[in-house]
């Protein structure tokens, strides 16, 4: 994602009025918002919903963001198969970009670049997902976070919050006493849901070592008993998280350190995860407090191995579901997965599929195999540091200075042993190596000069003027090779690059610079406190623009809102009562070096391989020529506070419109005069409109006892307006392929996401055309459209009591509408393993309603269950597609807090926390929220994904 710096709507909060009575109370709360600085609640013309910290740790979860889901309004957070570390997808206000909806990411007021390198929705995937910049933050090291959710909003960060923004702020240390605490918390992770296994039918043609006959894949056998493996090789995952914090100051200086510990052991064997993180930052005042320095850092180190990549062949879960039924898997287990070959001393497989020739009869692997012997590990740093200095130059005019510096890298490697499956090692018999690293950085810096200068006692002016700089660099490269000198010695010093022709060798490089030069200014007008206005402004010169005909752009918004409760004499539980509007029109440049040529190296054999596409640089076509991505978004809404402050309502309704989407790689017709290939334009409008609802209600409010309750209710419509443009002639029927998979697509008329797939042959009437022995036949024509996995309506319960000392919480969420593809319960049926495959047999076969001969015979039987699972499950996705709604208790906890009050400690909270813990309703046979990677496809679609877990456990916070 672009980091981009974003004009400021960056105002001194207005002066607070103090709360003489309940009518007041809380209206002059102030949010973080633009740049770090704080603003008053009622002059903000943009909806925006801040979390506090004590909110993201009360459960703990390794990734901040996964404490967000049901909290806040219309954000969508898919996790994916990484488990803990791993990459977190966050949609706000629905998909907007077929390049990126996910949105920018802001420490104490100064962007952050959040590059992830997940995998796509791949049967043959080899490498996992590799874990995101958020994933690496200390939730104990945040203050709050506050959820900038649409452009009007994002204006104040440019076009890299074309998408909405996140804005962290971290702890910081407090003048007075010295504080030291320390958390911990220990929780026990065990999967649930598992996908529902047959264990009473068994090998179709069975395992039989003696006579060297390895038997079939299948297991379409007699009746018979076989043990349920799957259960004993999950094991129970535990989660340590351990911090201590130390706070301390006084007027001049602050200073607030922490380091943090989390280990984890997941649920299946040998997957480990090993985080240590350190923090500290520092503000001090100088010049009789006029100049104020304020400087951070945090660093991070990630060691993973074994996360659950997607796809079948590295999978031990996958090869476990598929086990052959009757086949004793305890002889196969723990150590017994290898011996050691007399031949080369090299460990040998110990698998039901390798025959006594030593080659495999089907293409699986014994599961502690790939554990041991085909292992993937992933290693991570990230540092972020940044710097501001202020100076108030007079007491309405102040001025500022600041940069950050972020770099994080991630190093992940596969090794591929000798005796592993020979699909794998592509031929050569030595070992097979993967190793991707990816390496990004940014360097931001910007001036700023803030005024709040007295115009009138009515009329107040807030402005800021600035420009910015900022500059990305990424870097990446890709090694797959099966040539190494010495057998299982896998180091890039051990391998063989001949630059002759033959499999399993590539060599990627990819290397791009980016960099924005920014100008921005903004204003804010109130009148007696009862209205406000605001306006921006900004102007972006960005290289990736630097050979288009275009090489900046501007954006501008301008937003306002009234104060009703103070224009008006409103009945008395009314306390505050303000509407609001605002309009922005953001652009958004190119990916780097998407002009100018980025350095892209692909070998393949010793052959360079040129890039896929090409921007169109055809005169005659001027309208298909790069340019800037633009969003425009109107949104309005309400805010309410009634009954002394206990009641409060916010509703926000939003349309945005985003045109220019980039789409890659399309194949044009010859004859319009492009020469042949494909092509990249920027073309297409992506339409979301819908609202976003918060209702906070303190139901009782006393010491002895209180109860807040809050609902978080939204809804969001995605249409596809535009697509292709008629200049191109194509199809009106043509769809666009997301990157991430093949399943999710764009088609005019269509929702982003759309999932497409094959399909049962029907006659004129709608009918299900059968063969001969009443199997269901595929429409070979095209692929077609099977359902949208985005849910249409998202609410969240959240619940807290306090009974004296003792607090006891819960949250329901919700995500309602949508459908899913599985994926994996598809081949299950296919090699008659699941469940739905034993129970057909056991009903004497599949009932197939409205459904017909080819020659137009109604068909009313039961078709055989292995000729129906083998073909249908194997060729057609449309029976796999399910219902996405699923209602969930996320999160509970009871704790207790003791006041100890002695000369070393202040007081300690105990803990039982539990989260995911299960699914009020939930139809699909998998987590319908979880996805493969982070990457705009790939959504809705379970291909061998990690199974559901629910952690529970205790923690403890000590204040010292």
């Amino acid at each position: 994602m672009p980091v981009l710096l974003a004009i400021s709507l960056s105002v001194y909060a207005q002066e607070t009025k103090k709360a003489d009575t309940a009518k007041t109370t809380k209206i002059e709360e102030v949010v973080v918002t633009s740049l770090g600085i704080k603003r008053q609640v009622r002059s903000l013309t943009f909806s925006s919903q801040q979390i506090g910290g004590d909110e993201l740790t009360e459960v703990k979860t390794p990734n901040l963001l996964n404490s967000i889901n049901g909290k806040v309004s219309n954000v969508q957070i898919n996790k994916t198969n990484g488990g803990v570390g791993g990459s977190v997808r966050v949609v706000m206000r629905g998909d907007k970009s077929t390049r990126n909806s996910q949105p920018l990411y802001v420490i104490d007021g100064i962007p952050i670049i959040n590059n992830t390198k997940g995998p796509n929705v791949d049967f043959y995937a080899s490498m996992p997902d590799t874990g995101d910049v958020l994933s690496t933050i200390n939730p104990e090291d945040i203050e709050s976070i506050n959820f900038l959710k649409g452009a009007s909003a994002a204006a104040l960060y440019g076009s890299a919050g074309g998408n909405g923004a996140v804005l962290i702020v971290t702890k910081k240390g407090k003048a007075g006493k010295s504080k030291l605490s320390y958390t911990t918390s220990l929780t026990l992770d065990k999967a649930y849901s598992l996908p529902k296994l047959q264990y009473s039918y068994l090998q179709s043609i069975p395992y039989d070592p003696a006579a060297g006959q390895t038997g079939s894949q299948q297991s379409w056998g007699t009746k018979g008993a076989s043990k349920d493996y799957l259960k004993d090789f999950l094991q129970t995952g535990t989660t340590w998280v351990n911090n201590v914090s130390f706070q301390s100051g006084n007027e001049k200086s602050n200073n607030f350190i922490s380091i943090g510990n989390t280990t984890n052991k997941g649920i299946i064997p040998t997957s480990v995860f090993d985080q240590y993180n350190i923090n500290f930052r520092n503000s001090s005042k100088f010049l009789d407090d006029k100049l104020t320095l304020d400087a951070n850092f945090m660093g991070s180190l990630q060691n993973s191995k074994n996360r659950l990549t997607p796809g079948s062949y590295y999978s031990p879960l996958v090869n476990l579901y598929w086990l052959p039924r009757g086949i004793d898997f305890d002889q196969f287990s723990g150590s017994n997965y290898s011996y050691l070959n007399s031949n080369r001393l090299l460990p040998a497989q110990n698998w039901w599929a390798i025959k006594p020739d030593g080659s495999f009869s089907v293409e699986s692997q014994n599961p502690y195999w790939i554990l041991n012997q085909n292992p993937v590990t992933t290693k991570n740093k990230n540092l972020y540091s940044a710097a501001t200095l202020s100076y108030q130059i007079n007491p309405w005019l102040s001025a500022r200075v600041r940069g950050n510096y972020s770099y994080t890298t991630s190093d992940s490697q596969r090794n591929v042993a000798v005796y592993s499956l020979p699909v794998l090692l592509g031929g050569n018999d030595n070992g097979k190596l993967y190793k991707d690293v990816v390496e990004s950085s940014s360097t931001y810096g910007d001036a700023l000069l803030i005024g709040s200068p007295k115009i009138t006692d009515d009329i107040s002016l807030d402005f800021t003027v600035g420009g910015s700089i900022n500059t990305q660099r990424y870097t990446s490269s890709s090694i797959e090779n099966n040539l190494l000198v010495v057998p299982n010695l896998f180091t890039q010093n051990n391998l063989q690059w001949p630059g002759q022709n033959g499999n399993g060798i590539s060599y990627l490089q990819y290397s791009t610079k980016k960099q924005v030069q920014s100008f921005f200014a903004s204003a804010n007008i109130g009148y007696k406190k009862l209205l406000y206005l605001d306006f921006t402004f900004r102007n972006d010169w960005d290289s990736s623009l630097s050979s288009a005909s275009q090489n900046s752009f501007d954006y501008e918004s301008v937003g306002v809102n009234a104060i009703l409760s103070e224009i008006f004499n409103l009945p008395k539980p009314i306390n505050f009562w303000k509407i609001r509007g605002s309009y922005a029109k953001v652009g958004m440049g190119l990916p780097p070096a998407f002009l100018t040529g980025s350095q892209i190296y692909q070998v393949n054999a010793g052959t360079v391989i040129n890039p896929a596409s090409s921007p169109v640089t055809n005169p005659a076509f001027p309208e298909l020529f790069p340019k800037p991505e633009l969003n425009e978004t109107f949104e309005a809404g309400t805010e309410l506070r009634l009954f002394d402050n206990r009641l409060s309502f916010d509703i926000t309704y939003y349309n945005s419109i985003v045109s220019n989407q980039l789409l890659q790689a399309i194949e044009i017709s010859s004859n319009l005069g492009f020469g042949t290939g494909r092509f990249d334009i920027n073309a297409g409008k992506i339409q979301n409109k819908g609202f976003e609802s918060s209702l906070s209600y303190k139901v009782f409010g006393g010491e002895k006892f209180g109860w807040t309750t809050t609902v978080n209710a939204s809804a969001n419509k995605n249409i596809i307006k535009e697509l292709f443009p008629s200049s191109l002639k194509l199809s009106s029927d043509k769809t666009f392929v997301l990157t991430g998979g093949g399943y999710n697509r764009l088609k005019v008329g269509g929702s982003f996401g759309d999932i497409y797939g094959s399909v049962f042959k029907r006659d004129g009437e709608g009918r299900i055309i059968v063969d001969a022995d009443g199997v269901p036949l595929r429409d070979e024509n095209q692929v077609q459209y099977l359902g949208n996995p985005n849910p249409k309506f998202i609410i969240g319960f959240n619940n807290s009591f306090n009974i004296g000392k003792l607090g006891i919480s819960f949250l329901i969420d919700g995500k309602f509408g949508g459908k899913v593809l599985g994926y994996t319960q598809a081949k299950n049926d296919q090699y008659g393993v699941s469940k739905a495959s034993a129970d057909a047999r056991d009903n004497g076969g599949v009932s197939i309603p409205n459904a017909v001969y080819e020659n137009g015979t109604p068909y009313n039987g039961l078709t055989d269950a292995e000729k129906y699972y083998s073909k249908v499950s194997g060729s057609i996705d449309e029976p796999y597609m399910y219902k996405a709604t699923a209602v969930r208790l996320r999160q509970a906890s009871i704790s207790y807090t003791f006041d100890i009050k002695s000369k070393y400690m202040e007081n300690a909270t105990v803990s039982l926390i539990g989260s995911n813990l299960f699914f009020l309703y939930k139809n699909a046979p998998f987590d319908p929220e979880q996805v493969s990677g982070v990457n705009p496809g790939g959504v809705g679609i379970d291909m061998f994904g990690m199974p559901i877990t629910r952690s529970i456990g205790l923690s403890l916070k000590a204040n010292f």
